[in-house]
C-alpha cells in the first residue's frame, strides 16, 4: 500500500467535516476507516476544536512622549542638555522658532 502524503489525513478529516457539520469525532473515526483511512480520535478533535489562527499585527516602536522632558530639570532651574534637545525637537515639529514662540504666545494669553 502506498504511503499517504504529508497532511492527507488532517485534509481528510477536515473534508468529512465539511460534509458532515454535526459529526462527533467516532462518527468520523468510523466515516474514515470505511474509506481505508485510519486515523486516531485525539486527530479529530485537535482538527475540530482548533481556533483559527489570528493575522497577527507587528508591534512598532512607541512614540516618544514630550511630557517626559519637562520632568527633567536641574536643582537650580537652569536648562539641560536633554531640555536643550526636547526644545529642539519640538521646534522641528514645530517648523522652526518663529512658530515655538507663537505657540507660547498663546499659551500665555490661554493662562490668563
Amino acid at each position: 500500500m502506498a504511503r499517504m502524503k504529508r497532511g492527507a489525513k488532517s485534509q481528510a478529516v477536515r473534508d468529512y467535516f465539511a460534509a458532515n457539520p454535526g459529526a462527533g469525532a467516532k462518527a468520523v473515526v468510523e466515516g474514515l476507516a470505511e474509506k481505508g483511512i485510519n486515523v486516531k480520535v485525539t486527530l479529530v478533535n485537535s482538527i475540530k476544536y482548533k481556533k483559527p489562527a489570528k493575522g497577527g499585527k507587528r508591534r512598532g516602536r512607541r512614540p516618544m512622549t514630550m511630557q517626559a522632558a519637562a520632568r527633567r530639570t536641574s536643582a537650580n532651574g537652569s536648562l539641560s542638555v536633554e531640555n536643550l534637545i526636547e526644545v529642539k525637537r519640538l521646534a522641528d515639529l514645530l517648523g522652526g522658532a518663529d512658530q515655538v514662540r507663537q505657540a507660547l504666545e498663546a499659551l500665555a494669553q490661554l493662562q490668563q
